[in-house]
């Protein structure tokens, strides 16, 4: 049986088939009750597609018809990804909710949707939503089912995960879910995503199955990623963002996992991202600036406590990558004594800190959801991993724009078959020394063979591989792109939503008179087409004296500097700018203690001089960047980090400015009394 490749569910359904019991698709730190366990377990392609039937049929079983909504409320895990294929597989549409979502947000979120199931992570989650529903009469909710194991006597209408496959095994028969998986159409809706938003009520973003599927291609469309499909690679992506936002259910989930068959190995949670990062060694990460920022921020920490020449062979090293990257960057080829020093940097310095970290294996990074600071991204990229940004909004399934290595003014119809012939060897002799040696630990520069690849490659075509850091790329595949009069950027493509949820109005406002979807972002497009992000409309500030700001360039450049964690930056409507400040605790402790500074508690350590001077040379070199209106002329330095679960963060961590001003607003007002 085959399956149609417009749809989301056709393309897990047509793998699956492909790779059956050859391939893993699914790894996690769960048993085969949904308990979690210490050490990581794996499902392959057809266990997987086994399971997605199962459940499937048993979701039909309980009345779920077409067009039904069904709420995902849990955190990432293989059930997941078997529950969301589950419902699409009966042609349902699904509704993923974060995990750390207030009860009141909840209540909303499931009310607005008419969601009829719910199917949580653990007991507790489907707990809440009995009391929601208890609470609020009128949702529609008639069923809840738990991933994991119900300990204790459940209430009417709640299910396991494994109670609702055995219902779907015994009351309904397999060619019924396999009808409805043949009649999913690429109109049909597949997901109603809640954006989280930094102000306002949350809005139901419907995309479709041909969004989805149209944002596949744009952006797995480079020559590399081409490539890493005609060989079936399977990386190892390490999924940590959550599948229920639309950036790591586009590049892990849909791209990784169904369109090139890699593995997707689940992290414990964010916090566990480092550990689980030495225990898979994985290939691919795809994750948010933090990320990256923190392992620059740590190897620098590092470095700085090493002895001088330690530190010499060190800057030597990178100043060597940054020439490599400035070369990327321009498409121009590195000089050949340089490419050698390059080389010997890796040796040298590169791969032992990759080995340190856990990412001697690793051959693409991904970052998005925010702005990256250019010296974190120069930095990765010279350890020998592709990072790369990009740019989207859920409103476009997201991404628009991918700064993604691709081989520029390469135009093979302008020369012979010998030419042609010749340039397709290098490209893959590019594709296995840069990614198939590299993903299995192999260092392009330790191996004499792999050295003379790449030498032979760069030198022909892989110096044409350009990226500019900085930037979040050119616009991908099938997208119009262009800057309105007041910076707003404008696009218009195949991934562009169908609408919001009940929100008419608000959909017609999300449009210009043309049918160009409004970004809310300001950005600039550069000559050769790359588009910079300066900052959110509603977000820059006017101050009393007429001067507009983008507050979070100066907030990215605060948080680059050792020893900053967080910023929130105030100074709307006021006569200079000013901010809050959430120091980087563990890397404030350390050097307290190699100070032999003595505190009780973190308030104690942040109140000492010496302390307070550290975060003011931080703040003073940002300070000299910047022009006088834009500079801090006051901050004040918290002793608690902004959190989701506080309520400064989004759930993409992202700073809920109107939030943090409310909550502080105190301390903002003394800045502005001095």
């Amino acid at each position: 049986m085959s399956y149609k490749t417009d749809t989301l569910c056709g393309m897990f359904h047509n793998q699956a088939l492909r790779y059956a019991d050859k391939y893993t698709f699914l790894m996690g730190k769960f048993d085969k009750d949904g308990r979690p366990t210490d050490d990581y377990m794996s499902m392959t392609w057809k266990e997987t597609r086994d399971q997605v039937l199962e459940f499937g049929r048993g979701l039909m079983a309980l009345g779920l018809n077409k067009e039904d909504r069904v709420a995902i409320f849990a955190e990432d895990r293989p059930r997941w990804i078997i529950a969301d294929q589950a419902i699409q597989a009966c042609g349902a549409i699904g509704v993923p909710l974060y995990p750390s979502l207030a009860k009141d947000e909840l209540a909303y979120m499931l009310s607005d949707s008419g969601s009829k199931i719910v199917i949580t992570s653990t007991q507790d989650k489907a707990e809440d939503i009995l009391q929601i529903r208890q609470e609020k009469k009128d949702l529609p909710i008639t069923s809840i089912i738990t991933m994991g194991p119900w300990d204790g006597e459940k209430s009417e209408g709640v299910y396991t995960f494994l109670e609702i496959m055995r219902i779907g095994r015994e009351k309904i028969d397999i060619r019924d879910i396999e009808d409805r998986i043949q009649r999913v159409k690429p109109d049909n809706v597949v997901s109603i995503i809640y954006t989280s938003g930094t102000t306002g009520q949350p809005k139901g973003v419907i995309l479709t199955q041909a969004n989805w599927v149209a944002n596949i291609h744009q952006s797995s469309s480079s020559t590399l990623l081409k490539r890493q499909k005609e060989r079936d690679m399977h990386l190892i992506h390490l999924v940590h963002l959550p599948l229920c936002h639309v950036y790591g259910r586009t590049s892990d989930y849909h791209t990784g996992g169904l369109y090139l068959g890699s593995i997707l190995a689940f992290a414990e949670d964010y916090q566990s991202v480092a550990k689980n990062i030495l225990e898979i060694r994985p290939n691919v990460i795809i994750s948010i600036p933090r990320l990256f920022e923190k392992t620059y921020d740590i190897v620098q920490s590092a470095v700085s406590r090493q002895r001088k020449p330690y530190r010499a062979v060190f800057d030597w090293a990178i100043h060597m990558g940054e020439i490599y990257t400035e070369c990327m960057a321009t498409g121009k080829r590195m000089a050949p004594l340089k490419l050698l020093q390059f080389g010997i940097a890796n040796i040298l310095v590169f791969n032992r800190i990759r080995k340190m970290a856990g990412m001697e294996r690793l051959v693409l990074g991904v970052s998005g959801g925010g702005k990256l600071a250019k010296e974190v991204c120069v930095f990765i990229r010279s350890l020998g991993i592709q990072l790369n940004e990009g740019y989207g909004l859920t409103e476009t399934s997201p991404v628009i724009n991918f700064n993604e290595p691709e081989f520029q003014g390469l135009d093979l119809s302008k020369h012979g078959k010998v030419y042609n012939k010749f340039v397709d060897k290098m490209i893959d002799w590019t594709v296995d020394v840069m990614v198939t040696q590299q993903a299995k630990g192999r260092s392009p520069f330790t191996n004499p063979i792999r050295a003379l690849k790449l030498t032979l490659a760069y030198n022909t075509i892989a110096y044409k591989l350009q990226i500019k850091p900085g930037t979040v790329g050119r616009p991908v595949l099938w997208t119009e792109e262009k800057i309105a009069p007041d910076g707003e950027i404008l696009v218009r493509g195949p991934q562009i939503f169908k609408g919001y949820w009940n929100m008419p109005e608000e959909t017609r406002d999300a449009f210009t008179e043309d049918d160009w979807f409004k970004t809310g972002d300001i950005g600039e497009i550069d000559d050769e087409g790359f588009l910079t992000i300066t900052d959110r409309k509603k977000e820059l500030f006017v101050t009393s004296g007429g001067k507009n700001i983008a507050p979070h360039p100066i907030e990215l450049a605060l948080t680059t500097r050792p020893y900053i964690d967080q910023v929130c930056l105030a100074g709307d409507g006021k006569k200079y700018i000013t901010a809050l400040i959430v120091p980087d605790f563990e890397e404030v402790k350390r050097y307290a203690k190699s100070k032999g500074i003595q505190a009780d508690s973190v308030k104690d350590i942040i109140d000492r001089p010496e302390i307070k001077e550290l975060i003011k040379e931080q703040v003073d070199n940002v300070n000299e960047d910047l022009p006088r209106y834009e500079q801090i002329k006051y901050y004040t330095i918290l002793d608690k980090p902004f959190s989701v679960e506080t309520g400064e963060l989004t759930p993409t961590l992202k700073v809920k400015r109107r939030v943090v001003n409310d909550k502080y607003k105190k301390q903002i007002e003394m800045m502005y009394s001095k």
